[in-house]
């Protein structure tokens, strides 16, 4: 097996499909993750609603009870209930903080893959505009090297031209040599 040189615009085009590739495994990955964080975020808010909601009615039953009957271990019950009902507070806010920072993580999560996105296409765009410069610069320096050989051609002739003028007897041959150029000239144009 012969070993082959890959076209360096196709080694960065393969190297930006790879990179695109790592980066939308990435971003997947990270907005499971930021949606499970949420997921998980709401549940706890909702185990703190309820809780709360619980706690508050037993403060209310235990607050009425105490009104009819108030005694140190009723008061007890009470405080213990108010220090429940704040925790349940603090609880809730809590799951809050953490849903709204999962909710910015995901947002600059967003705008980190929009900006990858970005980069990725100028990378291909630059990938493509010099894959068709070096393209055509073969084609010029072809196109360089056919005016080379036209002007040589020229020139034979305009040599040949002052050794014609001092043999006046061989003007008519001129003529024909005139003649016979511009066939020569079609000929290198076909080909």
């Amino acid at each position: 097996m012969t070993n082959k040189k890959m076209d360096p615009v196709a080694l960065i085009r393969k190297e930006i499909e790879s990179l695109e590739s790592k980066v939308e495994q990435l971003r997947d990955r990270l907005m499971a993750d930021a949606n499970k964080a949420i997921d998980k975020a709401k549940a706890q808010a909702e185990r703190a609603r309820e809780k709360l909601k619980s706690e508050q009615e037993k403060l209310g039953d235990l607050q009425k009870k105490a009104k009819a009957k108030m005694d140190s271990r009723i008061q007890k019950q009470v405080d213990r209930a108010h220090s429940a009902v704040n925790g349940a507070k603090e609880l809730e806010l809590d799951a809050k903080a953490v849903m709204i920072m999962a909710k910015n993580q995901l947002a600059e999560l967003k705008s980190d893959y929009q900006r990858a996105k970005a980069l990725a296409k100028a990378a291909q765009d630059a990938a493509k505009s010099f894959d068709s410069k070096t393209k055509a610069a073969p084609k010029k320096a072809a196109a360089k090297k056919a005016p080379v050989k036209k002007a040589a051609a020229k020139k034979a002739p305009a040599k040949k031209a002052p050794a014609k003028k001092v043999a006046v007897k061989k003007a008519p041959a001129k003529k024909a040599a005139a003649k016979k150029a511009p066939a020569a000239k079609a000929a290198t144009k076909s080909s």
